[in-house]
């Protein structure tokens, strides 16, 4: 078990932060945060080793751009850091990160953060407000640029080490977008870049405040060296990182049962047999923080009919999915798509029991209510039979077989599909476009409800079809009854007031059907502990263990330190 020490120097107690977060995740903080940060002891002495990582496939293009819809893994989180850590594997626990402190005021229209003294970004100029109140005035400034659609009004510095935000509505619900996922830019650099340019720009040499500097990118091969002025003490561990991409799955396993990856996050088939039995050292932790979909077009085409996303849904097996691909490492979901047990405080009491309607007769039901009639085996409307086409990546091999399950399932009830597998960044482009009918993917990463609703579902963060998004709602599906239930969320930080709306937006959730849940997804993450330790695991959830999370991913590899020879 890793243990755990904290970012920086002791913290003092945050009441007005734990207020926010206990009442919006109806979870409690665990402890004074001094306690509560994760991470391997920083030891002393200099950082030494190489760390070996798998997180990407393909070709690696060195784009460094966080704006970007597909920058390089290191990006978010161990090059461009946030404010604060808001641990993905569990809700409700916040670990100090660039800043120290954050208090909300006037019903979530005044965000007050302190931010953390003595740190520098990587070419040795100092991190100041200054820098902070830049990356939000990029959001203010450029829509396009505003993510996650922050409703900024004002942006002061009071001072070096405090930033101010006001809202001209109540910005609650994008706390774990403002301060967790939002990184920190310096102005010095971006503000030179003209704003046409900044999501184009492949930042090649970014200039960033976490504990790496990019050293070379080239082919499938990335090293990260680490800093000699990183502003905690001992960290990081590790002097390098390298990166390894491969093909696809299959080339991934061969490397990873040989021992040569040291973190890695890829689907093992049968991984008691492929992986854990290989060497007693190979360890691996597996914690669902996500729900696979099949994600329609919502604003376009057959599927922004609601009755074709429900007859899909309908004829779906997915207990046999995910006992056939997974072997029991993906959980059953429900039809609000609801994370849990994480998300337990959320659950509308009369949806506890909620099943997936499923069975032929469902699905002729809602066919028939689109319109389409039965054609021999098929179903047809104006002499066109109903197929599909389903967009995903091609070195996804469990994703590939979930796929041909899908498939045949719908098939058997008369709807054709038609898989394309194509590149990830291929897949990327469809994704951030919306250029696609369906969509074979994973979302969820987020400890508090009120983000992840937010991220699948708000109409704000989802620009037309066409217009590039890298946040969320990429199915460009809209409904006023579910905006109005998100913004009712965000008003108020009373559990008791926000639960009625959770309720209407899980129950437009089951009615309406936006994205379509599959099952919680597995999660494997593997770690060769010959060579590394104090990695997250089950007892110690300091962080979400996998290197590609964002920005997860950049805490702990701050925080894994080499495994002493035995």
């Amino acid at each position: 078990m890793s243990s755990i020490t904290p970012l920086g120097p002791p913290e003092p107690a945050h009441p007005s932060r734990r207020t926010v977060l206990a009442s919006a995740a109806g979870l409690v903080l665990a402890g004074p945060l001094a306690a509560a940060c994760g991470g391997a002891d920083s030891g002393s002495g200099a950082p030494g080793g190489t760390l070996v990582v798998n997180a990407t496939q393909g070709q690696l293009v060195r784009n460094f751009n966080p704006f970007a819809p597909q920058p390089l893994h290191p990006t978010h989180g161990l090059l461009y850091e946030p404010l604060f850590h808001f641990n993905a594997a569990k809700a409700g626990e916040v670990h100090d990160w660039l800043g120290t402190d954050y208090r909300w005021a006037d019903g979530g229209k005044k965000l007050t953060v302190t931010l953390r003294k003595g740190v520098k970004w990587s070419d040795g100029k100092p991190f100041t407000a200054a820098d902070a109140a830049y990356t939000f005035q990029i959001a203010k400034d450029n829509k396009e640029l505003n993510q996650y659609a922050y409703p900024l009004d004002t942006i002061t510095t009071p001072d070096d080490h405090t930033l101010v935000l006001t809202f001209t509505e109540s910005a609650y619900t994008k706390e774990y977008f403002l301060l967790g996922k939002s990184k920190m830019l310096p102005k010095h650099i971006w503000s030179v870049i003209p704003d046409a340019k900044k999501k184009t720009d492949i930042n090649a040499n970014p200039v960033a405040t976490g504990p790496w500097k990019v050293k070379f990118v080239k082919g499938t091969t990335m090293e990260l060296t680490a800093r000699d002025d990183y502003y905690v003490p001992g960290l990081p561990h590790f002097k390098t990182i390298r990166y390894v991409s491969f093909s696809g799955n299959n080339a991934f396993l061969a490397s990873v049962a040989k021992g040569k990856i040291d973190w890695a996050g890829g689907f093992i088939p049968d991984i008691k047999k492929n992986y854990l039995a290989k060497d007693p050292e190979f360890d691996l932790v597996n914690v669902p923080m996500s729900v696979a979909f099949l994600v329609p077009c919502a604003a376009k085409g057959v599927t922004a009919d609601v009755n074709v996303r429900k007859a899909i849904s309908a004829a779906l097996d997915r207990d046999f999915m995910s006992k056939s691909v997974y072997g029991g490492y993906a959980p059953a979901t429900n039809p609000m798509a609801l994370l849990l047990p994480n998300f337990q405080n959320v659950l509308e009491p009369s949806l506890k029991d909620a099943k997936f309607e499923t069975g032929e007769a469902a699905v002729a039901k809602y066919l028939r209510a689109a319109g389409y009639a039965k054609s021999g085996s098929d179903w047809a409307k104006d002499g066109k039979k109903l197929s599909l086409s389903l967009t995903l990546v091609s070195g996804y091999t469990d994703y590939v077989s979930v796929a041909q399950m899908a498939k045949q399932q719908l098939k058997k009830v008369g709807i054709g599909l038609e898989i394309k597998a194509v590149s990830v960044a291929q897949f990327t482009s469809a994704q951030a476009t919306g250029r696609f009918e369906l969509l074979l993917s994973n979302y969820g990463y987020t400890p508090d409800p009120r983000a992840y609703y937010d991220q699948l579902l708000n109409s704000a963060i989802a620009p037309p079809i066409g217009e590039t998004t890298n946040v969320g709602n990429f199915g460009r599906y809209k409904n006023p009854t579910v905006d109005r239930a998100l913004a009712a969320i965000a008003a108020t930080t009373d559990l008791a007031r926000q639960k009625p709306h959770y309720a209407t937006i899980q129950r437009e959730f089951i009615r309406e059907m936006p994205l379509i849940p599959l099952f919680e997804q597995q999660n494997e993450i593997e770690f060769n502990g010959n060579h590394v330790t104090g990695y997250p695991t089950h007892d110690d959830l300091y962080a979400g263990p996998a290197i590609w999370l964002d920005p997860d991913g950049g805490w702990v590899a701050a925080r894994i330190k080499p495994a002493k020879a035995k």
